[in-house]
């Protein structure tokens, strides 16, 4: 089951990805806000259900478990690790510079007014927390295991990543008019909290990415 717990952690830190959160937000102010909510998350679902298929099909491949092919599989996790630690002291930086927008540009925040179902679908592709997905997906190939598990894996992750915005569409749906207030303030908390969420989500993922990638080189 440890593979279960990691992703289940990394599910956990997907939920708080501020920029999904601000962006879905932003997308219940939008002329069809119930229909382009459930347009994001299956949107979500789909690219996440292709990365964990596609990630347990490699995992499947016998080359990519032992010999240089694990090797270089724990080395591609331990750069994203330093990629992620990278990140994380930039955006600690930057924690304290005043923010007064939604944190999107202009014309996606114009756009988001007008938005239809296929585009808000699109946008959950585009919004999913695409380096939590690929940590999942590269901690999914070196740690492969039997199909159930890999399928309760991904519905633990899937369940998970979405249960803040998944929250929100939930309180926005049964109080719509006390939502609009409430989500507002918590939008401009998060683009001003953002990237020191960011930065502590980014370093624990990025530590816990280098230490599993050299306990893997090491133990090969």
């Amino acid at each position: 089951m440890g593979l279960v717990i990691t992703i289940a952690l990394l599910g956990l830190l997907a939920s708080v990805s501020p920029s999904t959160i601000v962006v879905f937000i932003l997308l219940l102010a939008t002329a069809r806000a119930r229909v382009n909510a459930a347009a994001f998350l299956i949107g979500w679902s789909i690219s996440l259900t292709i990365v964990f298929a596609a990630s347990y099909a490699l995992g499947g491949v016998r080359g990519t478990q032992a010999g240089n092919g694990g090797t270089a599989v724990a080395a591609l996790e331990i750069l994203l690790g330093v990629a992620l630690a990278v990140a994380a002291a930039q955006q600690w930086r930057r924690r304290d510079r005043p923010r007064t927008s939604s944190g999107v540009t202009k014309k996606f925040s114009a756009h988001l007014k007008e938005l239809k179902p296929w585009e808000a679908a699109v946008v959950g592709i585009l919004e999913q927390p695409w380096t939590l997905t690929a940590a999942a997906a590269v901690v999914l190939v070196r740690h492969h295991s039997a199909f159930l598990v890999v399928l309760f894996a991904f519905l633990v992750f899937a369940f998970l990543s979405t249960a803040t915005v998944g929250l929100i569409f939930v309180y926005f749906a049964r109080r719509p008019g006390q939502a609009e207030a409430h989500l507002s303030d918590l939008r401009n908390r998060l683009v001003q909290a953002g990237p020191a969420i960011f930065a502590i989500v980014s370093v624990a993922l990025g530590i816990y990415l280098i230490v599993d990638g050299v306990t893997g080189i090491v133990g090969s």
